[in-house]
């Protein structure tokens, strides 16, 4: 299962699936989203999966449907839009944890528009996030040589909401946009271009993972403690 990139038809696809989201069209088209999006997504979470291993041997790589990979079918049960399809699509990394969030995870994700590679603790509990700033306290020589890391690819940007009020610290500026989230990820943003249908967009995940993995191993670090 050797990843070699998306095809025009990938992105075809999740355009044409927007306009005609039924369940008449998608099977008339099945094969073509077999072919154009689960195969290659599936290679690629098999390809990622021994780099993610590397940071963290507890993380579930298996590129499996509903695991490490996306369905096509959305959970519609308590959502007010009904449509049945999804038109984006990912890979994905963390730990089994009961309540999804509580961990930090490396992903991939795409729509027929753009795709993003992070990696993100962007449904972190407020109890998360206390250990995560409790432990920037503990080890504040640590966090600062990992964030001047990210800060040295501009590609890669801090995402997520601030508290309202300000959690008062000692810290310096550069600490402030990481210690006022209320949860976080780290994202580069591109358009659909070349990269995306070739081998190698592998090449740029495991980059992007290998990036954030120090963050990454500073939020469980901060949980283990």
């Amino acid at each position: 299962m050797i990843f070699r990139g998306f095809t025009e038809t990938t992105v075809l696809f999740l355009r044409e699936l927007a306009a005609n989201n039924n369940k008449e069209w998608f099977e008339k088209n099945r094969k073509t989203y077999e072919q154009h999006i689960l195969v290659p997504l599936k290679q690629l979470a098999n390809d990622l999966g021994p780099t993610v291993k590397s940071f963290d041997e507890r993380i579930d790589t298996t590129p499996q449907l509903n695991k490490t990979v996306s369905k096509i079918y959305r959970d519609i049960r308590f959502s007010t839009d009904k449509t049945p399809y999804r038109t984006d699509q990912w890979v994905s990394y963390k730990r089994p944890s009961k309540y999804w969030g509580n961990v930090p995870e490396f992903f991939f994700y795409f729509t027929p528009e753009e795709f993003h590679i992070g990696m993100g603790f962007y449904q972190a509990t407020p109890g998360r996030m206390q250990q995560f700033r409790d432990y920037i306290d503990k080890h504040p020589d640590k966090f600062e040589s990992i964030i001047r890391q990210l800060s040295g690819r501009k590609e890669y940007l801090l995402n997520g909401d601030d508290y309202k009020r300000k959690m008062v610290n000692r810290h310096t500026d550069i600490f402030q946009p990481w210690y006022q989230k209320k949860s976080f990820f780290i994202c580069r943003s591109e358009i659909i271009n070349h990269v995306f249908f070739s081998s190698g967009l592998g090449l740029e995940i495991k980059d992007g993972f290998r990036l954030t993995a120090d963050m990454y191993n500073f939020i469980i670090d901060s949980i283990n403690e």
